[in-house]
């Protein structure tokens, strides 16, 4: 059979389109509306101004929710910043109460010691260095104690008590028979320290102060210790109390005034 050759009139008509302008359907190969002229691939205007009101609105959404997510962000940073403060005033406290226990004054006698009326000033000297002995047994024992309960690390060898002024030509207060209180910084000691020469240097142990009435042969001791902080900042100092020291002064900087006669 034989085919009929194609002819335009027997061609596909033109597809029918509908103009996205302004709406007109044409059967039309071309790119343009025969009506508006206008592209069929052209968005209509109302789309793209619907377009841009979408995205404006989104945009305007967008940053709103960033708007509220840095408020939130900066209320939980206030909010942490907070507890964090709540945290460390509590860790304060709890310090201050743990310093303020542990250096609470300790009250010994050792009224035996005391010289008899008109004892001779070799007697009076030897008795007051035998309270000063007396008060170093006394603070062994307690920091042993302390050991024992955690509060230290042991072992404690033993104790030594000196004069409370840093001076090599310091004279200890038992020495002085014109002074009626002596007033000691006293180390209970782990181990000392020697030098390269096998000379002792030091002593590496725990810091006490003690305050002797060498009238009634009464003593007070009590620990001593620095001022407490983390990360090397000082959060917590407790003064040690006026008894620890026999102190009648005012308090200045960590310790109190010396008056007259003390």
């Amino acid at each position: 059979m034989t085919e009929t050759p194609e002819t335009p009139d027997t061609q596909t008509e033109p597809p029918l389109r509908t103009c996205p302008n302004c709406g007109v359907e044409a059967r039309t190969r071309f790119e343009r509306c025969p009506s508006c002229h206008r592209s069929y691939f052209d968005r209509p205007r109302r789309d793209v101004r619907r377009r841009r009101t979408i995205a404006a609105v989104a945009g305007a959404v967008v940053v709103a929710l960033l708007a509220v997510a840095g408020a939130l962000a900066i209320s939980n940073g206030h909010e942490d910043d907070a507890k964090a403060r709540v945290r460390q005033q509590q860790r304060i406290v709890a310090l201050r109460a743990k310093l303020k226990r542990e250096q609470a004054p300790h009250r010994g006698a050792a009224v035996r010691l005391r010289p008899a009326r008109g004892a001779t000033a070799a007697q009076r000297l030897a008795a007051r260095r035998a309270l000063v002995v007396a008060v170093q047994d006394r603070i062994t024992a307690d920091a042993r104690a302390r050991a024992k309960a955690g509060e230290l690390d042991g072992p404690i060898a033993q104790t030594e008590c000196g004069p409370i002024l840093k001076s090599k030509t310091a004279i200890p207060d038992d020495r002085v028979l014109s002074k009626r209180v002596g007033r000691y910084d006293c180390v209970a000691v782990k181990h000392p320290i020697i030098n390269g020469q096998g000379e002792k240097v030091a002593s590496l142990g725990f810091s006490f102060v003690a305050a002797l009435d060498f009238d009634h042969y009464t003593y007070t001791w009590c620990r001593n210790n620095p001022a407490q902080g983390e990360a090397g900042v000082s959060l917590v100092f407790v003064r040690l109390d006026r008894a620890c020291l026999a102190a009648t002064g005012k308090a200045l900087g960590t310790g109190y005034v010396e008056t007259p006669g003390s």
